[in-house]
């Protein structure tokens, strides 16, 4: 065994050693000592993707190589300054991510032209983001977590990364299959999982498993894959993931699922998205699993140089038996979310084109939003929502727009940071030499614009137009708006 290889590692690969070879094993142990790649994904509705990633990578001094199974996705291999400090990376520009953890949305196809989306264990939110992106925001997303702590969390990257056509929800997962049968077109099941990936990094170092606690896990697994597929159309498609190689995890899930529901969904193959990518087990110890298993995805870090994954997209082809039960429900009126009447509606789009020279009224239309007030807070709520999930408590839904305060709207910070490359008014720029003080939260003393100052909201930009958020013009200073959390 390699010195310095973390213990978990070497008991982990004593379990493979009658599938992988004894040259894959001293492989796996040799990329042990090379750094993981940092993989980034560009945000589609904050920029072009294309020029984004040439002028970070000028910007920072990175490195990049395209993710070849991803879109809008790059490695950074090497960099000159850290991603994550970036004001880019603050203000949900790209979302740092494993490439391996692309796969799973990459694997599913989206129909057209508004689908029906489920994440049935989305925090902290990074695959829910390229739910959105894969969409272009234009499906909409039931975000479920059934941790409440883990909510806070997706929340934020949802929020951060300009989403609107999501709900945030907090069940159990395994019970959504008997109140919502045959209704989403599309689903993604990242199942939680011992982690048992061959690759640890700092954060997610590696830990040696039991095999009662595998088997804990399976069994909540196989609860989870059989709610998805209970709650899955026909016709449609289940993409279930892991970032487990434990064939008990995976392989195992998917078998015990098929001989509990013969003939209600198939494997379909998707080996021939990317040659570093390897079929699925048929077999492991003394288990044989279904031939068709061989149509899954194994990701062995030795072959991809990323980290452990496993995936496998599933077709539901008839329907399961489930026992409809009523979901839990909430008076609407609770949410003291009211339709946006006429009036206001013509006046918020009126003063957004007026302002920003944006037409809010065609964001509306293709995206199926409708707009929602509460007190003096105005919200952009996902129609699909309101027919189909209307008395499902949420903890979080769509984007606020603003406040609209004596019939004046002050857009939020999520509004400005979402739709700004599209503003062809309501702008200033700043100099080179204060993006450093704007970013770090001072307000610019005596701003160099045109505009007279009236305590108007502005998209505030640099020379190179990065989109750095919303600032309020005063006489002699451009007051920072930024959010603390982004400072």
């Amino acid at each position: 065994m390699a010195e310095n290889t973390p213990q978990g590692i070497n008991e982990s690969l004593k379990r493979f050693s009658k599938i992988l070879t004894e040259l894959e094993i001293h492989q796996i142990h040799s990329i042990q000592q090379t750094p993981l790649p940092i993989g980034v994904r560009i945000n589609p509705l904050k920029s072009n993707p294309q020029a984004a990633i040439q002028a970070l990578a000028a910007r920072y001094g990175w490195e990049t190589k395209p993710v070849p199974f991803c879109e809008n996705a790059w490695t950074i291999e090497r960099a000159s300054f850290p991603p994550g400090r970036t004001i880019e990376h603050r203000m949900g520009q790209f979302y740092l991510q494993d490439a391996a953890s692309m796969v799973p949305v990459c694997l599913l196809d989206f129909p057209e032209p508004h689908p029906l989306i489920l994440d049935m264990a989305a925090s902290p939110g990074g695959k829910t983001t390229h739910l959105i992106d894969r969409t272009l925001d234009q499906g909409f997303i039931l975000a479920n977590d059934a941790s409440q702590s883990r909510i806070p969390a997706l929340r934020s990257v949802l929020s951060n990364w300009g989403g609107i056509n999501i709900a945030v929800t907090n069940f159990p997962g395994e019970l959504l299959g008997d109140w919502f049968p045959d209704t989403f077109d599309v689903i993604l099941l990242d199942a939680p999982c011992s982690m048992e990936n061959l690759r640890p990094t700092p954060s997610h170092p590696l830990r040696e498993t039991t095999p009662s606690e595998r088997l804990r896990l399976q069994s909540r697994q196989e609860q989870l894959l059989r709610s998805g597929l209970k709650t899955l159309k026909i016709g449609g498609h289940l993409v279930y993931a892991t970032c487990s190689l434990a064939p008990e995890e995976n392989e195992a899930v998917i078998d015990k699922t098929i001989k509990s529901f013969p003939g209600t969904f198939v494997i379909e193959d998707v080996t021939d998205k990317h040659s570093i990518f390897s079929p699925g087990l048929t077999a492991f110890t003394s288990q044989n699993y279904d031939p068709s298993l061989i149509h899954s995805l194994r990701l062995w870090p030795h072959l991809t140089g990323m980290s452990g994954f496993f995936c496998a997209r599933l077709k539901k082809i008839s329907q399961i038996p489930s026992l409809p039960e009523t979901s839990p429900s909430r008076d609407f009126s609770l949410t003291h979310l009211e339709p946006a009447t006429p009036h206001q509606q013509n006046q918020i789009l009126e003063q957004i084109s007026t302002n920003y020279g944006f037409d809010m009224g065609k964001i509306l239309i293709e995206h199926q939003l409708a707009l929602f007030t509460r007190h003096e807070k105005v919200f952009l709520i996902p129609t699909i929502y309101l027919d189909n999930f209307l008395t499902l408590p949420f903890e979080y839904i769509g984007m606020q727009v603003g406040d609209w305060i004596e019939e004046s709207l002050q857009p939020s910070h999520e509004f400005i940071s979402r739709f700004g490359k599209d503003f062809t008014r309501g702008i200033i720029q700043i100099d080179k030499s204060q993006v450093d003080q704007w970013i770090s939260g001072r307000d610019i003393r005596h701003p160099q614009t045109n505009l007279t100052p009236q305590g108007q909201y502005l998209l505030v930009v640099d020379s190179a137009e990065r989109n750095l958020g919303i600032g309020k013009l005063l006489p002699k200073r451009l007051r920072n708006m930024l959010p603390r959390g982004l400072i």
